[in-house]
């Protein structure tokens, strides 16, 4: 299935729709050929989703096509002398675009509730607000960044929200640089259109170099990025801003001159150009890979030489296609037909097991999305559009507007509270009915009051979020200061203990961040301050080379970190479970461990963890905790003698040996339910709720270990 699904917006059929009294424009005519190749791009969108795996650089079509309308729009209001009134226009666009966008994504979130698990439900949540709110190309970056955003099988259901949420921005920010140029020319007495030329082709060439060093460096985040995207818009406003001067000379020198028959043909082989090149990019181009850099350029050149064509009246121009009742019709429910075929692929794959759609299967598919977006315009897009009363004053769209959002918002963040409000329920009960590694003690009891079909926590709906973090950002002293601040100001946070109360720090990967649950809840108890510093997937390895320059750079700034400070202790890996299934000794320990001691610390010489052989929350899920088969056996060199002892055992009063793969593997089996309590998060995590329900016997085993607090 492809990971970034392109999207419509539909602006309407012409330029914002009839022409201003006195005369039209060029710009303000009816354009059956524009109608026709959103249909088109949006029925090759759906077609190379469906059956293709494959992005068309559709999407890139409509940001232009979005652009070039709106453009046209206050380009009318400017040659009238009116004025722009932005929030007019908001109202209008978004009473137009929020009612689809609403009962799609209510009707996606029950279809999610029906057919994906419920570890999923939290994520659709979260999508389907940032969805309705035109931030969701915003949430899928920050996702997409996160090392601790959850693994999921197939991609969002509300995916391709990305682009609906990107043109929405731009409707936002449009108007504002548009009055502000054409106040500016006014206020200047220069021309309007010279002056949005201006200010469009510095907006194209800042964002088209951005959007070429983004796809670069990071094309998976640049892909979303509204910034990487601008250019395009901006393409499609200077030929807004272009088309109709050229149309307007192009028909003065018609009526001056006799039109050659070859001339008569130049347009018609500029259309069917265009709409080879559409065809054809997403067969020829890496879209999903490679955009939105220099060559999403393809898909725009071949929207504007359609656009540029125009209506040709040529028998066998493109303008002839594209305006046949299908072509029509495939137009009119362009919007809708985006909106709902995309949760319709998804669900069904998830439901289905498969990672693409056959022939029959996929036909299906498109046939229902095409009979679901006809209803969808024709029940709810259509009369919302020309409801009479909603559009004769903006202050009334705007209603329309917030009622959407209070409709469709309400019901997304109840649920999500809904979800929550189980977890703490379950949580404010824990004691009694989630013990979790307590029931490891010999002398555990079973609590009186607990409850035997008690659902475990994490409950389903929160697993993935179940990350270990201090309670606030470092500051004061222990902040981090100077070269330490590059990596480690936003990853330094502190659990505070009493006032000038001794200080440990937590340093390492994010296998130790999840350990160290237990850590801090320990170090709370005893009234200490607890610093983390946690960076996912990097080690610290101060005396080691890694190659990984931000897992390098991290753990520089950490040694100069807890140089600086002076810790009173330092908990961290001194060995690693290799993905190979070994275990060596952490690089560099052999001077990492006596540096710390020089340094005054005491120094807690954490085991490495366990990876398990498969994502343990995915089998128990398919198969129950009960299953054998979700039970794997404690990789073997975990059953060994520890690699670092030798090196340990050289400093036995400053060095506290801690180990505690027994309480995750009892037995040397590693069970996925210990105590009521999940105990791994994925493959290479244990929940912070299980880590946290270690704190006594890790407390013991430090005693025991000479550990003083």
């Amino acid at each position: 299935m492809p990971s970034h699904p392109s999207s419509p917006a539909r602006t309407g059929t012409a330029a914002s729709g009839a022409a201003p009294a006195g005369g039209s424009t060029p710009a303000g005519r009816f354009r059956p050929e524009l109608h026709g190749l959103r249909g088109l791009a949006i029925g090759l969108v759906v077609l190379y989703h469906v059956w293709f795996d494959r992005v068309s650089g559709g999407v890139d079509v409509f940001l232009f096509i979005s652009a070039f309308l709106l453009v046209g729009t206050f380009l009318r209001k400017a040659d009238a002398g009116r004025a722009m009134r932005p929030p007019a226009y908001w109202a209008r666009t978004f009473k137009r675009l929020l009612p689809p966008t609403a009962v799609v994504a209510l009707a996606t979130l029950a279809g999610v509730y029906l057919v994906l698990p419920a570890d999923r439900w939290m994520t659709a949540l979260t999508d389907a607000i940032g969805s309705v709110l035109h931030v969701e190309n915003w949430v899928l970056v920050q996702r997409g960044v996160d090392y601790y955003a959850a693994e999921e099988t197939g991609a969002s259901a509300f995916q391709h929200f990305w682009s609906l949420s990107i043109q929405g921005q731009v409707f936002l920010a449009w108007p504002l640089l548009i009055a502000g140029g054409v106040l500016l020319a006014r206020w200047r007495g220069w021309s309007v259109r010279g002056v949005l030329a201006v200010v469009f082709a510095l907006v194209l060439v800042a964002s088209f170099a951005w959007s070429v060093h983004s796809t670069a460096v990071q094309q998976e985040i640049a892909y979303f990025d509204t910034f990487a995207r601008l250019w395009e818009f901006a393409a499609g406003s200077l030929l807004g801003l272009a088309l109709p001067v050229w149309e307007e000379r192009r028909a003065r020198t018609g009526r001056r001159r006799r039109p050659r028959p070859r001339a008569a043909l130049v347009p018609v082989v500029m259309g069917w150009a265009g709409i080879v090149g559409l065809v054809s990019c997403g067969l020829l181009v890496d879209v999903q890979g490679a955009f939105p850099g220099w060559i999403a350029a393809w898909p725009l050149a071949a929207a504007a030489l359609v656009l540029c064509a125009g209506t040709t009246g040529h028998p066998l121009g493109v303008d002839r296609l594209l305006s046949t009742r299908p072509g029509r019709v495939l137009g009119d429910i362009s919007y809708g037909l985006y909106l709902v075929h995309w949760p319709l692929l998804t669900l069904y794959l998830a439901r289905a097991g498969k990672e693409r759609a056959g022939l029959l299967d996929g036909l299906v598919l498109i046939l229902l999305s095409l009979v679901l977006a006809w209803l969808l315009t024709k029940v709810v897009d259509t009369p919302v559009r020309r409801w009479r009363w909603a559009g004769a004053k903006a202050r009334r769209g705007g209603l329309v507007v917030l009622s959407c959002l209070v409709l469709a918002l309400a019901p997304m963040i109840g649920a999500q509270q809904h979800l929550l409000g189980e977890q703490r329920e379950a949580e404010a009960r824990a004691v009694a009915d989630n013990p979790g590694a307590r029931v490891l003690d010999p002398d555990f009891t079973v609590h009186p009051d607990a409850d035997p079909s008690a659902e475990p926590l994490p409950t389903a709906a929160t697993l993935g979020k179940d990350w270990v973090a201090g309670e606030k950002h470092c500051t004061g002293d222990l902040a981090p200061q100077g070269i330490e601040t590059t990596r480690l100001k936003d990853l330094c946070r502190v659990v505070p203990g009493d006032e000038g109360s001794p200080v440990i720090v937590s340093v390492g990967n994010s296998r130790l961040e999840q350990f160290s649950a237990s850590l801090i809840e320990v170090a709370r108890k005893e009234g200490w301050t607890l610093v983390t510093l946690w960076k996912g997937g990097c080690a610290y390895t101060p005396d080691a080379e890694t190659g990984i320059e931000a897992c390098d750079g991290f753990s520089a700034e950490a040694k100069s970190y807890l140089d600086r400070v002076s810790p009173d202790a330092v908990a961290l890996n001194t060995t690693f479970m290799n993905r190979d299934g070994t275990e060596t000794i952490t690089p560099g320990m052999e001077r990492t461990v006596p540096n710390l001691i020089a340094g005054g610390a005491r120094v807690i010489a954490v085991r490495d963890l366990p990876r398990m052989p498969f994502d343990p929350p995915v089998c128990t899920r398919e198969k129950g905790f009960g299953d054998p088969g979700c039970a794997p056996p404690l990789a073997e060199p975990l059953t060994l003698e520890r690699p670092d002892a030798e090196l340990l055992a050289q400093h036995p009063r400053e060095v506290t040996a801690l180990e505690v793969n027994d309480l995750i593997c009892p037995e040397e089996i590693c069970t996925p339910l210990i105590g009521n309590v999940v105990v791994y998060l994925d493959d290479d995590h244990l929940t912070g709720t299980y880590a946290e329900s270690m704190q006594d016997e890790v407390a013991a085993r430090l005693r025991e270990g000479g550990f003083q607090w």
